[in-house]
């Protein structure tokens, strides 16, 4: 008999057990580490050689800056976990936000957050079988046993093509149980969105699988509050049961705004570490940088992520400083690019009709 493998190329960053755990268990703070640039010369060039690297990778994997929009929902997780053992009215946390808007970021520090959480009641949580954190990520066309099969998936345990939607669904609940999921992520959200049988299906095996599950269940997808998700009858059913958390991208058209964007810049400055660095020292160019990024955090993450680690790979810690003319070689992302132009396009068409109306 055939199964349904592991090497499905349709599954995403975190559907493994194994995986997950090593990345929620082996995170690190992304603070940089404390070392002057004298201590630095003093070193050793192999020394060196190990620091840059260790800098370099955390750059590269350990960016978060605790937005307002992270920080509700760290306060959202933190209320729905003190409902998760109740046997009716649980409760549940929606993240919505446009493409390439941090949320799988943000639903991973999530994770992070109810792995320590989880560690802190139960401290045997390893010898004793516990799988605190459980993630799918949702393909377009999902049904209901194809999502129960991602569940079985993720935990290793093979999947007979046979198996009916009612016994993996039995299979999954048996497993999170006995597992004392605290957390469940159910990534890609957006691909339920679709008024279809097959959808209307899965959703209801979501909602009858936490139903049994005394876990917190992390709905993340682009733009869900416009979906049938949480819209038609069904949906309905998940919004009275979940509180909205939406990840958007900063503006600066208030003072408010352009505040919290100069303090995320000082923050990402203070974590890049660079040695001749210091924070603030970006903060004339704020405005330039919204203008690159169309206040993206993912771009502004990339962008100045790129600039400190091509400073690093100089070998030049006297001279590791971000600046304009630097940013102004690097190219941004596609998506960003394109928001870039379309944004200048905008501009000229409104000048044109200011002209035509004088």
């Amino acid at each position: 008999m055939t199964t349904e493998t592991l090497a499905d190329p349709t599954l995403g960053h975190f559907d493994h057990r194994e995986v997950l755990s090593h990345l929620l268990e082996t995170d690190t703070s992304s603070s940089p580490e404390e070392v002057s640039l004298a201590t630095y010369k003093n070193w050793k060039p192999g020394r060196r050689h190990a620091f840059d690297e260790r800098r370099s990778e955390r750059i590269a994997n350990s960016f978060v800056i605790q937005t307002p929009s992270l920080r509700q929902l760290s306060r959202e997780y933190r209320r729905a976990s003190l409902f998760a053992n109740r046997p009716i009215g649980r409760t549940g946390i929606l993240l919505s936000g446009p493409a390439a808007s941090g949320k799988t970021t943000a639903a991973f520090r999530t994770m992070v957050d109810a792995l320590r959480r989880h560690a802190a009641r139960h401290p045997n949580w390893q010898s004793l079988g516990h799988t605190p954190v459980v993630y799918v990520e949702i393909p377009p066309g999902c049904n209901a046993k194809n999502l129960m099969g991602r569940f079985m998936t993720f935990f290793g345990l093979p999947v007979p093509p046979r198996m009916t939607a009612e016994e993996r669904t039995h299979a999954v609940t048996e497993l999170l149980i006995r597992s004392r999921t605290s957390l469940v992520v159910f990534d890609e959200m957006q691909n339920l969105a679709r008024v279809g049988q097959g959808q209307f299906e899965s959703a209801q095996a979501i909602k009858n699988l936490m139903n049994s599950v005394r876990a917190v269940p992390l709905y993340v997808g682009i733009d869900l509050e416009n979906t049938a998700l949480v819209n038609n009858e069904l949906g309905a059913q998940f919004a009275a049961r979940c509180s909205m958390v939406r990840l958007n991208k900063m503006d600066i058209s208030t003072p408010a705004g352009r505040r919290l964007w100069g303090g995320v810049i000082v923050e990402f400055e203070r974590q890049l570490g660079l040695f001749a660095h210091p924070p603030e020292t970006l903060l004339p160019e704020a405005a330039y940088l919204w203008e690159q990024t169309r206040g993206s955090l993912g771009a502004l993450t990339r962008l100045l992520a790129f600039a400190a680690l091509e400073l690093i790979h100089q070998g030049e810690p006297d001279r590791e400083v971000i600046t304009r003319s630097q940013l102004e070689e690097l190219q941004m992302d596609y998506n960003t690019e394109r928001e870039r132009a379309q944004a200048a396009d905008r501009l000229i068409a409104r000048k044109g009709e200011d002209e035509d109306a004088n």
